[in-house]
């Protein structure tokens, strides 16, 4: 199948950077088409470009036996890369919400046996097939609202038994999902210490009988660990992440959350893909990121989660000094039933340009190339360029900036996903 995107009054292809992310004054880089043309052939793009590029692209056939799009006045850009969710839950915490608006501290609720902890209990009560129906609802959601693929951690299940069930939901999803969505599992075993462990047997647990199943069944290629203080350390991270380089694991880490507690330096000494979170980020842990990032073939990625920092009433992150520090850029929903419960990655964006001060251009590559990059996913993802997966969002709006002036709605009108229309605006 054929499908031909035409006068399309601004494309945004996020041209990739030589395989490299967009970084300082690259992040701003956007690589606009006005009056342009993109050309799709069975799941991927042929053409992006002006029309005068298109003719031989075409053949002797022209338009015929092709789906034409027209574009004229609208606005495309890549297909929206959630880099940091944890999707796959049960329950809800609604409630804890409440205590928050009363005053509670996330800690606070979190001693009293909510939190991660409450999510828990829910998902080892749930079967698989349960979990399943309630992820698939949410995946319609991401979907609307432009996500074309995401990362996704376990971390509520906390025993080898519910941590491989809900990798099992996700492996099962990312083969079946009915709308195409890639969905990238990390696993998060050391998100929180499960009651009746202490932390030394259940890090022991981690790595002597979870990591090896997961391995050994190649459920992930990524492994995470929550480090903060009443969770884990840098300690513990240096042996987790040890476990998970054996098995070819590739680090993704929460810190500088709450507490700075050498985060950084764990991430750089295990080449990790990304540091995300990062509310209280140190200047000198900026100045490390950029000294290693200028050093090192594959960068460090900052995750910003402005949707935590919105929800909780905590700091945002220093995203103005990351970025002048050549580190990039990657915005995320960090959608979750405790702290960001929203699939709407636009009002993350939103939240970029208000509270992060970041700007259109650099909020458009911190959700398509910058986040494909940090899951090693370039080459694949994350731009609009010949030969890349037709991963693609249209809006009627009259420009790229209008997405984040026009906030708290859905601006999509029709997503392609691997060259398949799989949702249109009503």
């Amino acid at each position: 199948m054929s499908i031909l995107i035409e006068n399309i009054k601004q494309l945004i292809t996020c041209k990739s950077n030589n395989g490299l992310p967009k970084c300082g004054i690259n992040q701003s880089e956007i690589g606009l088409i006005e009056n342009a043309f993109v050309l799709i052939e069975g799941e991927n793009i042929k053409y992006a470009g002006e029309r005068q590029g298109l003719e031989r692209f075409l053949g002797n056939a022209g338009k015929n036996d092709i789906t034409v799009i027209d574009a004229a006045d609208k606005i495309v850009m890549p297909g929206f890369i959630d880099a940091h969710t944890h999707f796959v839950f049960a329950g809800s915490r609604e409630n804890e919400y409440e205590m928050r608006l009363s005053g509670k501290s996330y800690q606070e609720i979190a001693e009293a046996g909510g939190g991660i902890a409450a999510t828990v209990n829910e998902v080892r009560k749930s079967t698989k097939q349960k979990l399943i129906n309630e992820s698939e609802k949410r995946l319609k959601k991401f979907i609307s609202y432009g996500t074309t693929t995401l990362e996704g951690k376990s971390g509520y299940g906390l025993d080898k038994e519910n941590e491989l069930k809900l990798l099992d939901v996700m492996e099962e999803l990312n083969m079946k999902n009915k709308y195409g969505i890639d969905i990238i599992p990390t696993f998060l075993g050391a998100h929180s210490i499960p009651a009746g462990n202490s932390k030394e047997q259940y890090v022991n647990l981690i790595i002597e009988e979870m990591l090896p199943r997961v391995a050994e069944r190649k459920l992930v290629r990524f492994i995470d660990i929550f480090i903060e203080e009443n969770y884990f350390n840098t300690d513990d991270a240096e042996r987790i992440f040890s476990a998970g380089k054996i098995y070819g694991l590739k680090p993704r880490i929460h810190t500088d959350q709450f507490t700075s507690m050498g985060g950084i330096d764990i991430a750089i000494r295990f080449n990790a893909a990304s540091v995300d979170h990062l509310e209280v980020l140190q200047k000198k842990d900026i100045a490390k990121l950029s000294i290693y990032n200028k050093a090192s073939a594959r960068k460090i990625s900052a995750v910003l989660l402005p949707g935590v920092s919105y929800f909780l009433g905590i700091p945002y992150q220093p995203a103005r000094e990351i970025i002048n520090g050549d580190i990039p850029v990657v915005l995320a929903t960090d959608f979750n039933p405790g702290s960001s419960m929203t699939e709407n990655i636009q009002t993350v964006m939103s939240l970029a340009s208000l509270k992060l001060k970041m700007s259109a251009e650099e909020i458009i590559n911190a959700v398509t190339i910058n986040a494909a990059y940090s899951l090693d996913l370039e080459n694949r993802l994350g731009s609009i360029e010949s030969g890349k997966q037709a991963d693609l969002l249209i809006f009627d709006m009259p420009s790229y900036k209008f997405l984040l002036y026009n906030y708290g709605v859905n601006n999509i009108e029709q997503v392609i996903k691997k060259g398949r229309l799989v949702y249109k605006a009503a």
